[in-house]
């Protein structure tokens, strides 16, 4: 019941307001690197938790754009060892005449001196289907260094976005084929509140930031 009750609050939250796929009428290339950009982004897992699985919602805002790009998250973690969790996502939503579809996965491995996990890499590849003017493949590879302040978390790193974009023929704003790599600093901090944890992820580049607020939720 709880849990039921934590999605439905959260729906207006995370659920995107306009349209920010449409290359042909907005900024192509602005679109396409937000849009890698936030699939890039990976749940914060605490590397000392002992829970099995995570569940994490919430929704990114680029920042120094045209637009405030808008975007839904919905994150599942499984920590199969100590040192090693599956990340994954596979979501859809509804927007104006388009459904776009997240799908993928990957790994999160942590590691340290002696029994002090506070070190971390991710490894996931993310794709972006059902979209009217293009499709989106994201390969991204981050380093990351956990710090502990009172009841916070914090996570600071560096990390890279492959990505590759393809235009279909319907629309000639774009090369047929993109390819093309993103570098960013996170930084990324959470802290309990009651069962829950609420946090802020934030992926900068040169030209832009992807802000993530979420919620998270270790089930077991």
């Amino acid at each position: 019941m709880k849990l039921t009750l934590f999605f439905f609050l959260l729906l207006p939250f995370i659920y995107p307001q306009s349209n920010y796929f449409n290359i042909v009428d907005g900024k192509s290339r602005e679109i396409i690197n937000a849009s890698s950009l936030w699939l890039s982004r990976s749940p914060m897992i605490n590397p000392m938790t002992k829970s099995r699985v995570l569940l994490e919602i919430g929704s990114s805002l680029s920042l120094f754009t045209s637009n405030g790009y808008k975007y839904p998250n919905i994150d599942i973690g499984m920590k199969v060892t100590k040192n090693l969790s599956i990340v994954h996502k596979a979501y859809s939503f509804r927007l104006n005449q388009e459904q776009p579809q997240i799908i993928g996965g990957g790994l999160q491995y942590y590691f340290g001196s002696g029994d002090s996990l506070d070190w971390s890499t991710t490894v996931q590849k993310i794709d972006l289907k059902g979209l009217k003017y293009f499709s989106l493949s994201s390969f991204s590879i981050d380093l990351r260094k956990w710090y502990n302040w009172k009841s916070f978390k914090f996570r600071l790193g560096i990390g890279s976005n492959y990505f590759k974009e393809r235009t279909f023929s319907n629309t000639d704003v774009l090369p047929v084929m993109i390819k093309e790599q993103i570098n960013y600093i996170g930084f990324d901090c959470s802290f309990p509140l009651g069962t829950f944890n609420l946090g802020l992820e934030n992926q900068i580049t040169r030209s832009m930031i992807i802000s993530t607020a979420f919620i998270q939720k270790e089930i077991f």
